[in-house]
């Protein structure tokens, strides 16, 4: 009688949006047995954030041949686990998820492979995954919040509105290919109860900065185990200005929107934070993030071409005797001494060399040494 009474009454609602209809909450929905949360009523930061959404309330039975995928249905990773056979790869190709919640252990004893296949409006909190691959996947307004993935891969796949938990989303020895374009795709959404507030706008804005920054930390961690050394070493620097650009939209919005000691505290660090951001940025091309130590060689040689042109060729008085031993001795620090006594325009083109030359040397040896002696 309840659940008939409930289906009418679902009926007779009116349609709801997700972001805007604060009213579609109260109505409560089915409890499915296994099925932990209510995400999608209360937490309006997720992508998944729908009130009105019911699922059905059998758990999916993995039977991927019967259409052409599920639509809102709960699925549960040990129905999955009890579909593959020990020692052989599970592939589910083209198969479409529509706001579909995965929860338990997906932990096979082989792999198992989602190829090409479409997540929309899904949520993965309270799944653990081991051993699952993801090759030419999309995830689309799916939140990969309260989730954990290990020895899984995700190549190829694209990134649209994705929810993601700075602590509470784990990447353990898991390869992400792109980490760029799912960092970028990441999304937090406004309290449709607070209306247009910029205050709660630019909460929200530098909130998700943040995250940004702790998930990016924590598959840094992971790509430094897994994967080639390409991308971790972009995942570093994605990390370093990220979390610069995280500490600059806090500053933001307390300067904005903050009074008293917080206020003053954000004036006095934004600047220091911004020149963090900029030194990290100049320094990190220097050497592609540690990964490259031919580039800090070229600007070597660069330097030692341009200076040595300048003062080979500018009309100084009196004119540099050996300009090119000049920029050689400068360039490697070897000699710099040796030039110290001269004329002002002289002089002051010698130190700027010389802070060039200190900043390339540093750079350049750093990234050498731990290029030789990680492996201790």
């Amino acid at each position: 009688m309840l659940r008939r009474f409930l289906d009418r009454l679902l009926d007779r609602a009116p349609a709801v949006t997700r972001t805007n209809d604060p009213v579609a909450a109260l109505v409560p929905p089915t409890k499915i047995a296994g099925h932990l949360g209510d995400r999608r009523a209360t937490n309006f930061w997720e992508p998944i954030f729908g009130p009105e959404v019911q699922m059905a309330e059998e758990p999916y039975d993995w039977d991927v041949g019967r259409d052409s995928g599920p639509t809102r249905r709960f699925c549960q990773g040990g129905l999955l686990t009890k579909k593959v056979e020990a020692g052989e790869t599970l592939k589910i190709k083209d198969v479409t998820f529509k706001e579909c919640d995965f929860q338990g252990p997906f932990n096979a004893t082989a792999i198992v492979v989602f190829d090409n296949c479409r997540f929309i409006g899904c949520d993965f909190a309270y799944s653990e995954w081991t051993s699952a691959h993801f090759k030419n996947c999309g995830f689309i307004g799916t939140s990969l919040a309260m989730a954990t993935f290990e020895k899984c891969e995700f190549r190829g796949c694209t990134w649209e509105r994705i929810g993601v938990s700075g602590n509470k989303t784990d990447f353990v020895r898991t390869f992400i290919e792109n980490p760029k374009a799912m960092i970028a795709a990441m999304y937090s959404g406004q309290d449709p109860s607070k209306g247009s507030s910029k205050d709660h706008a630019c909460y929200q804005w530098y909130r998700l900065a943040g995250t940004r920054a702790h998930v990016l930390r924590n598959i840094m961690l992971s790509h430094a185990n897994v994967g080639d050394e390409h991308v971790y070493y972009r995942t570093v620097g994605l990390h370093e200005l990220q979390r610069n650009l995280a500490r600059l939209g806090e500053d933001w919005y307390n300067i904005r929107y903050k009074t008293g000691s917080r206020r003053w505290k954000a004036i006095r660090g934004a600047p220091f934070h911004a020149l963090n951001l900029a030194l990290m940025w100049i320094f990190g091309l220097t050497n592609s993030w540690g990964e490259s130590v031919s580039r800090p060689s070229v600007l070597f040689a660069a330097i030692y071409v341009i200076f040595g042109a300048v003062y080979a060729f500018s009309p100084f008085s009196p004119s540099v005797d050996h300009p090119w031993q000049k920029s050689f001795d400068i360039t490697l620090l070897i000699g710099f001494t040796n030039h110290g006594t001269a004329p002002w325009p002289l002089s002051v083109v010698q130190e700027i060399h010389g802070l060039f030359a200190v900043a390339l040397y540093t750079v350049f040896f750093s990234t050498l040494i731990s290029k030789l002696s990680r492996t201790r």
